[in-house]
C-alpha cells in the first residue's frame, strides 16, 4: 500500500514542479552552454582562470544572472503562447508535450550508454524535463480550471 501515492504527495510534486521549473531551465542553460557570454563563437565576457578567485566568483554570478535572464524572458514568452494556444486550439498541447518531454528525460537519463549522441546533451536537462512536464501538466489543470471558472487550486 506505500507503493501507492497519496494526494498530498500528488499535490506536492505539482507544487514543487511550478517553483522548481524556470530555476532548474537557468541552471540547465548554464551547464549545456558555459560560464561564459558569447554570441556568434566570440566570447565577450567569460570567467578567466588568470583572475584572482573573488573577481572570478563575482564574474561568475553576473554570468549566471544575465543567463538567467535571457532564458527567462524566452520562457515567458513560451509560457504566454501556450498558455493562449491552450484556451484557444482545441488540441492537448500540453498533455502531448508533457508526456514527449518526459519520454525524452526518461530516454535520455536510461538510453545515454545505447546512444552515444545523447552524451552532446548535459544530462541535467533530462532531469529538467521531467520536471517540465509534471509543470505543463500542472499548468494545463490551471488553464482549465480558470477557463472554467474554478479557482486555480
Amino acid at each position: 500500500m506505500d507503493a501507492i501515492p497519496k494526494i498530498t504527495d500528488i499535490s506536492s510534486i505539482k507544487g514543487i514542479s511550478s517553483l522548481l521549473a524556470l530555476p532548474l531551465l537557468c541552471v540547465a542553460y548554464i551547464l549545456q552552454t558555459g560560464a561564459n557570454v558569447s554570441w556568434d563563437g566570440n566570447i565577450w565576457f567569460g570567467v578567466a582562470a588568470d583572475l584572482p578567485e573573488n573577481i572570478q566568483l563575482n564574474r561568475l554570478i553576473l554570468i549566471f544572472v544575465l543567463k538567467s535572464l535571457w532564458v527567462s524572458f524566452f520562457a515567458a514568452l513560451a509560457y504566454g503562447i501556450v498558455a493562449y494556444a491552450h484556451s484557444e486550439v482545441n488540441f492537448p498541447f500540453l498533455q502531448v508535450t508533457s508526456v514527449v518531454l518526459i519520454g525524452f528525460a526518461l530516454f535520455g537519463i536510461f538510453a545515454a550508454e545505447t546512444f552515444p549522441q545523447i552524451k552532446a546533451v548535459n544530462s541535467f536537462w533530462f532531469y529538467s524535463f521531467v520536471v517540465w512536464g509534471v509543470f505543463l501538466q500542472t499548468m494545463r489543470e490551471q488553464l482549465d480550471n480558470k477557463n472554467l471558472g474554478h479557482p486555480p487550486f
